[in-house]
C-alpha cells in the first residue's frame, strides 16, 4: 500500500484565493448535476415557475439580504446572491438558467415585495369573454328594437291614415244614401217643418263631409265668397310650430288648401269685411294680438297687441276700422293706416265681462228706425248697443285715448309731440299738427237692452236691425233659448234718442249645451224662407233651421259622426253667385260638412 499524505487544516486556509476557485468550480459543478437531473426527471417540480423556492439553490426567496427575489428580462425569477454567482461562473456568455435567453448582469431587477403568489384568472378571463359576448348581443338586439320600432311607427301612421280614408268614405256614403233617400221623399211631398204643418220649397241637403284636423280644436269660421275661400280655426299639426292658426278651404271645389299659422293660442273670432273685396281677415286670439292676414299671399300683414286676451272682432261700415272685443269687458277700436295701436277705447259702464260676440249695425234711412248705427256688444251677463256718433277730431281723440289707456295701465302719458303717432300723408298742411287725414273718429255711447240670461252668441244682419242672441239654460229658463229681436229707438225733442229692443221670436231648443256655440242668422236661400236662423243643438246631435218670418221650424240637419259630446260649434252660409247656389257648412271639433240648398226642380 502506498503512504498516505496528510493534509493540514492550516494549508487549506492559509491559500484563499485557491480555496476560492475551487469554491466556485464546486458551485458550477454541483448546478450542472443538478441541471442533468432535471433533464432526466421532467416530472419535477423543482423548476416549477408556480414553486416559491429560488431554481438554483432550491432555497425559499426573501423580501431583503443578498437572496432577495429579482428577476432577468425574460421575466423569471432567481435569488439575487444565486443569479450573481450564475453570471460570474459562466461569464460574458451567461443566459437563463431556465430558459437559456440572453441575459446580462444590467438585465438584473429586484421585485421589492414581501409575498409573491401567482393570481389564476382563468376564471376572470372566461367572465370577461362572456360579458363581451353579452355586450355584442345586447348591441344586436338593441339595433333589431330600434329596427322593429321605426316599423311600427311606420305601420301605426299607415293605420291612421287608412282610418282617415275610412272615415271620409263612411262619409261619403252616407252622403250618397241621404241623396237617394232625399230623392225618394221629395217627389212624393215637400219638405216640411217637425210638426208637419207648413211646407217649403226645399230643404239643405248634405253633400260631402271633410276632415279638417284629426286633433280636433276647431272652433270659428268665416266665408270669403269673393274668393271662393272659407277659413277654418285650428291648432298646429306640426310639433316643431306649436299654436294655433286657419286653414284654408276651397268652398267651392270643397277641398282643403293649405294650413296659416297665426297664433300661439285659440283663436276666438274670425271677421272679413261684408264690402271691402281685398282678401284681408281679421284674427283675434287668446295670446292678446289681433292680427290682419291677406289670403292673396298667406301672410300677415299687420299685428295689434292688446293688454289682455281678445274674444271677439268685427269690422266697422269703414273698411279701414275695426272692432276687438276683450276678456276685461272692453272695446278697443283700430284703424289699418294706425299701426301703432287703437284709436279709440271704450267701455260697457259697471261690467268687465268678456266681450264673446260683437256685431256692427250700418246707418239707415227708414224712419221707423233709427237712422244712427252703431256697435251690439254681447257679454256673458248682458247685450249693450253702443250708438255711434262722428264728432270728436282724430287728433284730439288720439291724445283723449292714449291718456286713458296709460292710466287704465298705471303708466306716465309719454310726450309723443317729437314722434307723432301717425304722418301726414296728404301733406297739405305740414304746419298744422291736427290733421284729418283720417277724417273723425266717431264716439260711441252705451245703451242697456232688456235682455237676461247667460249669453254665448249673438249674430245680426249688418244692413238691418233684427239681431239674434242665444242663452245657455238657467234655472229660470232650463232650455237653450235663442231670441230673435229688433233694435228700437225713441226719439225725443228735449232728450236724446233711447234705444230699447222688440222680441220677436223665442226659439226653444234642447236642455243642455256643454260647449259654447256659435248661432247664426241671414238672409234665406230662397224669397218664402225670408230670414232664416240656424244652431246647434246637442239633443238632436246636429242643427236646427228656423224660419224668422212666423217663428216655425224648417229643417233638422244631422251630420255624421256629430253627437253630444262633439257638437255642432260654428254656422256659416255661403253664396256663389256664378251659379246662383246656397250652401251651408257645419263645424264641428274635427269635421266640416256642406249642405246645399235644393229645390223641387233640382232633384
Amino acid at each position: 500500500m502506498g503512504d498516505v499524505i496528510e493534509i493540514s487544516l492550516s494549508d487549506s486556509t492559509d491559500d484563499s484565493s485557491d480555496e476560492q476557485d475551487e469554491s466556485e468550480n464546486e458551485f458550477t459543478g454541483q448546478f450542472k448535476l443538478e441541471k442533468a437531473k432535471g433533464n432526466i426527471e421532467c416530472n419535477s417540480d423543482s423548476f416549477d415557475e408556480d414553486t416559491e423556492t429560488c431554481p438554483i439553490c432550491f432555497e425559499l426567496w426573501t423580501s431583503s439580504g443578498p437572496h432577495k427575489v429579482c428577476c432577468l428580462r425574460c421575466g423569471h425569477l432567481f435569488g439575487y446572491s444565486c443569479v450573481m454567482k450564475w453570471f460570474k461562473a459562466v461569464g460574458k456568455k451567461a443566459k437563463c438558467p431556465q430558459c437559456n435567453a440572453k441575459a446580462n448582469r444590467r438585465d438584473v431587477r429586484v421585485l421589492y415585495c414581501k409575498n409573491l403568489k401567482v393570481l389564476d384568472t382563468t376564471d376572470r378571463d372566461r367572465a370577461l369573454a362572456e360579458l363581451e359576448r353579452e355586450k355584442r348581443g345586447r348591441q344586436k338586439a338593441e339595433q333589431e328594437a330600434a329596427e322593429f320600432k321605426a316599423r311600427c311607427d311606420l305601420l301605426h301612421a299607415e293605420v291612421l291614415q287608412l282610418r282617415d280614408e275610412l272615415q271620409t268614405t263612411t262619409g261619403h256614403h252616407k252622403v250618397q244614401s241621404s241623396r237617394l233617400q232625399n230623392t225618394s221623399e221629395v217627389p212624393n211631398h215637400k219638405a216640411s217643418s217637425s210638426d208637419g204643418s207648413t211646407d217649403f220649397d226645399g230643404q239643405y241637403t248634405l253633400v260631402n263631409t271633410l276632415l279638417i284636423s284629426v286633433g280636433g280644436n276647431c272652433r270659428v269660421m268665416a266665408s270669403c265668397d269673393y274668393l271662393n275661400t272659407l277659413c277654418v280655426s285650428q291648432s298646429s299639426t306640426n310639433p316643431i310650430f306649436r299654436g294655433f292658426g286657419i286653414r284654408k278651404v276651397n268652398s267651392s271645389e270643397q277641398r282643403l288648401i293649405k294650413y296659416v299659422h297665426l297664433h300661439t293660442q285659440p283663436i276666438r273670432d274670425l271677421a272679413f269685411h261684408p264690402e271691402a273685396h281685398d282678401g284681408i281677415i281679421a284674427s283675434a286670439s287668446l295670446d292678446k294680438t289681433l292680427r290682419l292676414t291677406s289670403l292673396l299671399n298667406d301672410s300677415i300683414v299687420q299685428t295689434y297687441h292688446c293688454p289682455v286676451g281678445i274674444w271677439s272682432c268685427c269690422w266697422a261700415g269703414d273698411s279701414n276700422r275695426l272692432f276687438a272685443g276683450c276678456a276685461n269687458g272692453s272695446i278697443m277700436l283700430y284703424d289699418i293706416r294706425v299701426t301703432t295701436g287703437p284709436i279709440d277705447v271704450f267701455y260697457v259702464p259697471n261690467n268687465d265681462a268678456p266681450v264673446l260676440g260683437l256685431q256692427y249695425l250700418s246707418p239707415t234711412v227708414d224712419q221707423n228706425i233709427s237712422s244712427s248705427g252703431g256697435l251690439l256688444v254681447g257679454q256673458l251677463n248682458k247685450v249693450t248697443f253702443m250708438s255711434e256718433s262722428s264728432v270728436n277730431p282724430i287728433a284730439i281723440q288720439q291724445t283723449t285715448n292714449q291718456e286713458r289707456i296709460e292710466s287704465a295701465d298705471g303708466i306716465a302719458p309719454i310726450d309723443n309731440s317729437e314722434n307723432p303717432a301717425s304722418p301726414d300723408l296728404l301733406q297739405d298742411n305740414s304746419t298744422s299738427r291736427s290733421s284729418n287725414w283720417l277724417g273723425n273718429v266717431p264716439s260711441y255711447k252705451p245703451h242697456n237692452l232688456p235682455l237676461e240670461g247667460s249669453l254665448v252668441s249673438l249674430s245680426a244682419l249688418p244692413q238691418g236691425r233684427q239681431f239674434l242672441a242665444s242663452y245657455r239654460p238657467s234655472q229660470r229658463l232650463p232650455r237653450v233659448r235663442h231670441l230673435l229681436a229688433e233694435l228700437q229707438s225713441e226719439t225725443s225733442p228735449i232728450a236724446e234718442t233711447a234705444y230699447s229692443c222688440r222680441e220677436i221670436h223665442n226659439f226653444w231648443a234642447g236642455n243642455r249645451m256643454k260647449k259654447l256655440t256659435r248661432a247664426k242668422l241671414f238672409v234665406g236661400p230662397s224669397k218664402e224662407s225670408g230670414l232664416i236662423a240656424v244652431a246647434g243643438n246637442e239633443d238632436v246631435n246636429g242643427a236646427l233651421i228656423w224660419r224668422c218670418s212666423d217663428g216655425t221650424q224648417m229643417q233638422v240637419l244631422q251630420p255624421p259622426e256629430t253627437t253630444a259630446d262633439n257638437p255642432i260649434l260654428d254656422v256659416c252660409p255661403i253664396f256663389f253667385s256664378s251659379t246662383q247656389s246656397h250652401y251651408l257648412t257645419l263645424l264641428t271639433d274635427r269635421m266640416l260638412h256642406f249642405y246645399m240648398w235644393r229645390t223641387q226642380n233640382s232633384y
